[in-house]
């Protein structure tokens, strides 16, 4: 079989279930090894570096059939959480964090600006020139930003009583391209967006923010006081690597999160 030499080629893999997946095989100039990924939006994706043959591709994807088996099986619980485009409403979003579901109801007024209220518990009232879609999403991010404040900074006092180290002052924020950050005045700073991940990266998370205050870098140290906070550290972080695909478009304001 020929070497790959295109940027992108398909290939298909069986599962021990029976099932037959699809799968996007990408040239890398950089990659040194193949490596495979699976994603909510993109289903499963192979990074494979030049002159790699198709044929040990397809042996390399076969021979983690149950692993990938496995992480489709995690995707299966949050496959409603899978959203509509950026240029749709949204009706309805859950909230892993706090075990909520929202519903969104749409009211035309006067008004020449756009508003959004918790009109009853699981419901969110979106008012006036509610046909202007971004209105309503800057809308939808504010009332996000605000049901955060409340939510967000005593859990992060928890978390921090039971790690012995306590931050100066806590905010929250819509932040682009961080879930959390700690400044060296021991202010931590936490994204409304958490709410959209599962309650363990929360608290991971907070703990990771957290052991700023003690280590001001990723040093080992810093690692290391990560991992005495948090048993799963290590497997948290490797998931947080796709978390920001949990969160709908409507409620982005960057292409990506990091720590």
């Amino acid at each position: 079989m020929a070497a790959l030499t295109d940027a992108a080629a398909r290939g298909c893999v069986k599962l021990p279930d029976g099932r037959a997946i699809d799968y996007e095989i990408r040239f890398s100039t950089r990659a040194r090894s193949a490596r495979l990924r699976v994603g909510a939006r993109e289903g499963l994706v192979v990074v494979v570096p030049a002159g790699l043959r198709r044929e040990k591709v397809q042996q390399l994807v076969s021979g983690k059939a149950d692993w990938i088996a496995a992480r489709l099986a995690e995707f299966d619980t949050v496959r409603h959480l899978i959203h509509p485009p950026v240029g749709a409403r949204p009706q309805a979003f859950d909230l892993p964090a706090l075990a909520e579901s929202w519903r969104v109801e749409y009211r035309e007024t006067r008004r020449s600006t756009v508003g959004a209220t918790t009109d009853q518990p699981g419901r969110i009232v979106v008012y006036g020139a509610v046909s202007d879609v971004e209105a309503c999403h800057a809308a939808l991010r504010r009332w996000l930003a605000r049901h955060a404040t409340k939510a967000l900074p005593p859990w992060l006092e928890r978390v921090a009583a039971q790690c012995g180290h306590t931050p100066t002052d806590i905010s929250i924020k819509n932040q682009r391209t961080r879930w959390g950050s700690c400044a060296p005045s021991g202010r931590i700073s936490l994204n409304c967006k958490l709410l959209f991940l599962p309650r363990e990266l929360v608290r991971y998370v907070m703990v990771h923010e957290i052991c700023h205050l003690l280590e001001a870098n990723h040093s080992g140290h810093f690692w290391a006081h990560v991992r005495g906070l948090d048993s799963s550290a290590d497997a948290h972080h490797g998931r947080m690597r796709d978390a920001w695909k949990l969160v709908p478009g409507w409620a982005q304001r960057g292409s990506g999160l990091a720590l």
